[in-house]
């Protein structure tokens, strides 16, 4: 297998993330953070993945999805995140983010504390948003 550069992982990820639709945006979104603690739960991924087909009702190819986040570095996660963040504003509305951004604060506060790099990724929701 040829060598790829890592300007050109970049912009393969950049025009991967560019036709994520929602369902699949907030999934990177949810298991990223779920990540940042540094552990998930099966249990997590599933009620993860049952919010998400529930309060968007766009397809999603799970296995593709998962590949894809076992395949970045976790030095890249907070790019892919911030990218990921960026998308799902493009294709949302205000109501669909709000609801996303609720369920994220229950996920990262299932374990009743909110890890610094956990409070980083909430961060970076909140800034792309635009939110208060």
């Amino acid at each position: 297998m040829p060598y790829l550069s890592s300007n050109k992982l970049n912009t393969m990820a950049t025009q991967f993330i560019s036709k994520m639709n929602k369902t699949e945006a907030g999934f990177h979104l949810l298991m990223i953070l779920s990540l940042a603690d540094g552990n998930i739960q099966k249990a997590e991924s599933s009620v993860i993945l049952d919010f998400l087909e529930e309060s968007y009702k766009e397809p999603i190819e799970i296995i593709k999805e998962q590949a894809f986040l076992r395949a970045c570095p976790p030095e890249e996660h907070l790019s892919h995140f911030t990218e990921t963040a960026q998308q799902f504003f493009k294709i949302s509305s205000s109501e669909e983010r709000n609801n996303l951004i609720s369920f994220a604060m229950k996920v990262v506060m299932a374990d009743k504390k909110m890890e610094n790099e956990e409070n980083s990724f909430i961060n970076v929701l909140y800034d792309t948003w635009g939110l208060d």
